[in-house]
């Protein structure tokens, strides 16, 4: 029997053939942004760039060459007038195809502090259709989107194996790269979130500076879950953990970062928009993640995904 590849996602509901080939795109970036990570040590690629992003962040010079490449990629679709990424502080505008009629929302390389250490990285997208006339250039008010008009999101992750998870609205897969082949193969069709069992995943050493009660919510529901601790520091990683064992990803606003530290269009909502799909739940205090109407490129706002059970646990108004 053949193998499912790539190539299934034109047949998903009313937007899938649209999505195929930008989606094709970015496994394409994928692996190439793979085939950098694994050299990047004899490339003396890893390390830092010696510049800050938009967010005053420390750019890693594989971070640069990943948001080269995924730009590189998208401009290759022939769909996309333009990328916003989390490494540049305006919204790139894709000359050649300037009248197209969606953009692509990325970060790069999430988790990009993992690499001297040879961790699990990944990137992390989501593509929107432009709201001005495909007669004019687009416009950074075209990204503005909350995640209910996300056409189609997901993340890969660089991990043992070369993995895309995506949807375009109808459910969650999980494709996994075949280098025999050269080709994404449908491995984990029909993604599902369990609703029991499963890890909580934070940075538990910062418990002390959170806001809105949640160190005393978490608390709560650890006693009440029984959930255990997994944390490797890039959220593709921990989310793809949390879709596949169940459990909740949180990421709070803290005394440091009292808006939050994730990125409302980089991270949150198309995490959000695929944990919802998956039977989970995304939020940001008591707002739906997927309501949210963004204000700018790089707004922030703090993060809870996770099983509906464990999102309405930890969110309840008991925690003393």
């Amino acid at each position: 029997m053949a193998a499912v590849t790539l190539n299934n996602i034109a047949k998903q509901g009313k937007h899938g053939a649209a999505m195929m080939p930008i989606i094709q795109g970015v496994g394409r970036a994928a692996i190439e942004i793979a085939a950098v990570l694994r050299s990047a040590v004899f490339r003396g690629a890893l390390g830092q760039a010696g510049a800050e992003n938009v967010q005053g962040e420390q750019q890693q010079m594989l971070d640069v060459l990943s948001d080269e490449i995924f730009l590189d990629e998208m401009r290759s679709t022939g769909f996309v007038c333009a990328v916003g990424s989390e490494e540049q502080e305006e919204l790139l505008v894709i000359d050649e195809y300037v009248h197209s009629d969606y953009l692509v929302l990325v970060d790069p390389l999430d988790g990009s502090s993992n690499l001297d250490v040879d961790g699990p990285v990944g990137t992390i997208f989501s593509i929107v259709k432009r709201k001005t006339d495909n007669s004019i250039c687009p416009h950074v008010s075209d990204t503005l989107q909350s995640g209910q008009e996300v056409i189609a999101a997901g993340y890969v992750l660089y991990g043992p194996a070369l993995m895309m998870v995506c949807s375009v609205g109808v459910g969650v897969d999980g494709y996994t790269f075949n280098s025999s082949n050269a080709r994404f193969e449908l491995s984990h069709p029909n993604i599902r979130i369990p609703e029991s069992g499963g890890y909580y995943s934070v940075n538990e050493s910062n418990a002390d500076k959170w806001t809105d009660n949640m160190g005393a919510n978490l608390e709560r529901l650890k006693k009440e879950s029984g959930l255990g601790m997994r944390y490797v520091g890039a959220m593709v990683a921990d989310m793809h953990r949390t879709l596949i064992k169940g459990g909740i990803f949180l990421y709070p606003a803290d005394d440091k970062n009292p808006t939050g530290k994730l990125r409302l269009l980089y991270e949150a909502i198309p995490m959000g928009f695929i944990m919802e799909q998956a039977g989970g739940k995304a939020m940001s205090r008591d707002v739906a993640v997927l309501d949210i109407e963004p204000e700018s490129l790089h707004q922030r706002i703090p993060v809870y995904l996770g099983s509906k059970t464990k999102i309405n646990i930890l969110l309840s108004k008991n925690a003393k």
